[in-house]
């Protein structure tokens, strides 16, 4: 039925533009006429008419085509009821846990209904771009297949026609950037997050080192990769580890990052050779493959070298505890005492410690273990994310009080369950959290170069080291009071044990010898629980001036110096003198 104009408007006794258009099912069934209601203003009402006409006949012209009643279904009557109220842009709802099939059905409802916009929830916005890529993908890697299997089919004509030989025809082969699109599609199924589509942090990673192999590795048809030779020179080019891109000075990339590469280059090749869409397999002596990284001279040398691992010294620790805000002071405490870098301390849930009482499983503790737990303890307890493995620390009294000062804090910003992460922003965002690119968040690394910087202010040679390498100093401290055993228990290093079986896990790690070693070691670093400021939650003002100079200027003023004195002997003007000795002079 074609769509009739509307030429007469009048309004209803509520001041409204209305327009019967189209058919709907009633409650018996039958199909009646349905009114839309357009609103009050003339020349908008029309508007909305000249859309709901729009959207009529593109009803009507697919109903024709399938012999279907000309009505209005729910999807239709939904978009045509939005379009009467004024708004072209429409949510959809994601429905389905599926990425890719959100994002088509999004793009399907906008190529049949080309009047108004279609949008993902705002909350899926994520999902709806990531899903748009694997779709986007999969469809170049069918399309590639389709081709891939028209060009056999024609080899195979020509070769029978005795145009060409069999060692002349690739057969449609498979290439190595086809595979590995296909892989990264693999690590977005299995890599996720419990429930949820979302990519775990190592799930990330393993897409980037993906992108970076396809950026140095040649798209080649996997006839080229048939040998032991040629996957070990694939292999080489990482051991030999690549230049960084743009560096300046030049400078190859680091080993830890070349391993990531063989690593996941290995896993690819093992992933491929189970995967039954590509005929690549291994070669034989596949497991005989050189894998090592080459080191540097450099590396070679400090490897032979008693400081061949960078860490901080107990001058260093002083100077930051020192300096350190209360936020600060907690992420360095907790990485020396636990050794735990971001990855750790940003899960670090509420239930995970305990203050002030015994060993949590303290009879077992003593009767495997020999050790004695009391109220005056505290510990924290989980397990390492990225290794599965379960961990235990005694914490020494400045950890303690820097965690109560967290736990209040998290109170303060609300939600402190048990399951609630310690570590979050004043806004109640957790400090380690992905952003929309999949990168690990910045948290940590910022408040450890603001609390560089500051020290450096003062000491300009002190040295500038990321906050990973808090968790090798730790590491390093305790196998100086202890051995190798040890310190691989305080790191998490090694196979997971059972967590869910108690005597599995206090027979296979020494947890009493950690505790130990722990509080030998809380008398080494003395030095550095002394440097802290009397009151440790006290928030230090900007410092503008540094506190070793602030610290002079106090000195100066405690020996008698006038403020004309002081301001010569530091550079400062009176001004900021009065300032600080005023600041000193206010209550706590």
């Amino acid at each position: 039925m074609p769509t009739r104009t509307k030429k007469k408007w009048k309004t209803d006794n509520r001041g409204r533009y209305a327009r019967e258009l189209g058919y709907k099912r009633n409650a018996s069934d039958n199909l009646v006429p349905h009114k839309f209601y357009l609103g009050t203003d003339l020349a908008e009402a029309q508007r909305r008419n000249f859309r709901l006409e729009e959207l009529w006949e593109v009803i009507e012209s697919e109903h024709e085509k399938l012999g279907w009643p000309m009505e209005w279904s729910d999807l239709t009557l939904m978009i045509g009821r939005e379009i009467a109220k004024g708004n072209y842009r429409i949510v959809v709802p994601q429905t389905n846990k599926y990425a890719d099939t959100y994002a088509r059905y999004i793009h399907r409802l906008q190529s049949a209904f080309k009047m108004v916009t279609f949008v993902p929830e705002p909350k899926e916005q994520d999902t709806y771009e990531r899903g748009a890529e694997e779709a986007r993908t999969k469809g170049i890697t069918a399309v590639k297949r389709r081709v891939r299997d028209f060009r056999a089919e024609q080899e195979r004509k020509l070769v029978k026609a005795g145009a060409i030989t069999d060692s002349e025809a690739c057969g449609g082969e498979d290439t190595l950037h086809e595979a590995f699109d296909e892989y990264i599609d693999k690590i977005r199924l299995v890599d996720v997050l419990p429930g949820t589509d979302d990519l775990t942090d190592y799930g990330h990673m393993k897409i980037k080192n993906v992108g970076r192999l396809k950026e140095k590795h040649e798209n080649v048809p996997f006839s080229s990769l048939k040998t032991f030779d040629a996957v070990q020179a694939m292999l080489q080019i990482w051991r030999n580890r690549p230049m960084v891109k743009n560096s300046d000075p030049p400078r190859p990339i680091t080993k830890k990052t070349a391993q990531h590469h063989v690593a996941e280059l290995m896993r690819f090749f093992r992933w491929l050779n189970r995967n039954s869409h590509f005929e690549w397999r291994k070669p034989p002596d596949f497991d005989e493959l050189e894998t090592r990284v080459n080191q540097t001279a450099q590396e070679k040398k400090e490897k032979n070298s008693h400081t061949q691992v960078d860490t901080y010294t107990i001058d260093e620790l002083k100077l930051l505890n020192e300096y350190a805000t209360p936020l600060e002071r907690l992420l360095l405490l907790v990485a020396l005492n636990c050794g735990f870098g971001s990855a750790e301390q940003g899960r670090v849930t509420l239930g995970d410690v305990f203050l002030h009482q015994a060993h949590p499983h303290s009879d077992l503790l003593a009767s495997l273990q020999g050790y004695q737990s009391d109220s005056h303890d505290s510990f924290l307890c989980m397990a390492r994310p990225k290794t599965g493995i379960y961990g235990e620390w005694k914490l020494w009294p400045q950890t303690v009080q820097a965690i109560e000062w967290g736990r209040q804090r998290r109170e303060r910003i609300g939600d402190a369950t048990p399951d609630a992460v310690l570590l979050v922003t004043d806004r109640g965002t957790p400090f380690l959290k992905q952003t929309t690119g999949g990168n690990r968040g910045q948290n940590f690394n910022r408040r450890w170069a603001d609390l560089t910087k500051r020290v450096k202010a003062d000491y300009p040679d002190f040295s500038r080291r990321s906050f990973g390498k808090l968790r090798k100093t730790a590491g390093n401290l305790v196998r100086q009071f202890s051995d190798g055993e040890v310190a691989g228990v305080f790191l998490c290093h090694g196979s997971p044990v059972k967590s869910d079986d108690l005597i599995d896990l206090y027979t296979d790690r020494p947890f009493a010898k950690v505790f130990e070693v722990l509080r030998e070691l809380e008398d080494r670093l003395k030095p550095v629980f002394d440097a802290a400021p009397d009151d440790l939650f006290a928030q230090p003002m900007q410092q503008y001036t540094g506190l070793k100079k602030s610290k002079r200027i106090m000195q100066l003023h405690e020996e008698g110096k006038t403020v004309r004195q002081i301001a010569d002997a530091v550079g400062l003007s009176k001004t900021t003198i009065h300032r600080h000795i005023a600041n000193h002079r206010q209550p706590k």
